[in-house]
């Protein structure tokens, strides 16, 4: 069982002490006790070190600052994660750390993604951030949960309640079925010899390719969800472009979003009060969504612009203000648009502790360098948010 958080007692940086041990069986010996008490509190090394660690009541805590615990265990153990030559840090002293106290290597990869982030500020393409409400870190299993209402026949879709009326309520309950959790990442293995002669900085674009390839397998298990569902909740149904073809008044082109008939499903989505405002598509949906909204078709404005410089406005059509977000996602359906509201529909389970077992794999074999994981679900809030918008179909 995990061990509630509030049972952690803050302590100054030389709590850390055990890991610079000359000797290299202490060290490691005491990082896999840091280890295990991370665990047990469901926490990373990161959060652990942050709500542990309080610099303020370490013997020299004036030179921390304003530092996190988490930077202050860092700058304790000599583990910077930027070259700053002005003021004498560089990257050498991080490698040099890890190669003398093997009990220091427990926090490799952490010090691995804040050097990455440094060295390589260009965003992710894709990012399952955009794609969920809510990010929750869970200790163990999780059921999914369904929202149903208590009577639905007595009420109706309406805000407004008769005095000592009722007001509808809705139950939440857990079902038999379990989140499912997927592990995402990869690694890089490497020689003693290399480990021993390379510098810190020499392995970030490996490690930056391995945290892109983590990302992008997030998203994908986010968006299989959005398309097929939990388990609990149904795929989400799926409308075809010329099924609006009546009423838009003329034929859409199979394989080509249409402009008009885009906005009468957004309209419908808006009119059975699930509006849209973020949109999936693969990268060929993503290059006709610029040339739909960001490339001039006519003069200098596109059509949705010329609308919208003419005084039209529904409150009930977001797309023209830029309130629908396109969320690129290279494992959505060919042909296909996903279109939800974000805020009530998936949300992101992160197992707690989950990359505790590759700060473990590091203190204790030295030919694996780097591996970056995360064990992630993702369930759905409610049903009925989602719909498919397929303007590939001919017919």
């Amino acid at each position: 069982m995990t061990k509630s958080l509030t049972n952690i007692k803050r302590e100054g940086v030389e709590f850390l002490s055990g890991l610079k041990d000359s000797s290299n069986t202490a060290s490691r010996d005491n990082a896999a006790r840091l280890l295990a008490d991370a665990r047990e509190h469901g926490l990373n090394l990161r959060e652990y070190l942050t709500l542990k660690i309080d610099p303020k009541v370490s013997e020299n805590g004036a030179q921390y600052g304003d530092l996190s615990g988490y930077e202050a265990s860092l700058a304790y153990l000599g583990l910077p994660v930027k070259d700053d030559l002005k003021s004498g840090v560089v990257l050498e002293a991080a490698s040099e750390t890890f190669q003398t106290y093997a009990g220091t290597r427990a926090l490799f990869p952490e010090v691995m993604d804040d050097v990455v982030k440094w060295a390589y500020r260009q965003d992710q393409l894709e990012q399952v951030s955009n794609l969920v409400a809510n990010k929750r870190t869970i200790a163990g299993i999780e059921m999914i949960s369904t929202v149903v209402n208590d009577s639905q026949s007595d009420y109706q879709r309406t805000a407004t309640v008769a005095e000592e009326g009722r007001f509808p309520i809705y139950s939440i309950r857990s079902t038999e079925n379990a989140v499912k959790m997927w592990k995402h990442g990869m690694g890089y293995r490497t020689s003693y010899e290399f480990e021993r002669r390379a510098r810190l900085d020499l392995l970030t674009p490996y490690a930056n390719r391995a945290i892109r390839e983590a990302e992008i397998s997030k998203v994908a298990a986010a968006t299989g969800i959005l398309v097929n569902g939990d388990g609990v909740h149904s795929a989400a149904p799926v409308v075809k472009q010329l099924s609006f073809n009546s009423a838009v008044g003329e034929n859409a082109t199979a394989g080509k979003i249409s402009y008009k008939h885009l906005l009468h499903w957004l309209v419908d989505r808006a009119k059975k009060r699930y509006p849209v405002d973020v949109v999936v598509g693969n990268y060929d949906a993503y290059i006709q969504w610029l040339m739909m909204f960001a490339v001039p078709k006519t003069g200098d404005t596109t059509d949705a612009q010329a609308l919208a410089n003419a005084g039209f406005r529904m409150q009930g059509v977001p797309l023209l203000t830029g309130v629908v977000d396109f969320v690129l996602s290279s494992s959505a359906p060919a042909g296909k648009l996903i279109g939800y509201s974000r805020g009530d529909t998936l949300e992101e389970l992160e197992e707690g502790g989950s990359l505790i077992n590759e700060s473990e794999r590091s203190i204790t074999n030295q030919t694996i360098t780097y591996v970056r994981s995360e064990v992630t679900g993702y369930r759905l809030v409610f049903d009925g948010t989602r719909s498919i918008y397929d303007f590939a179909a001919s017919s």
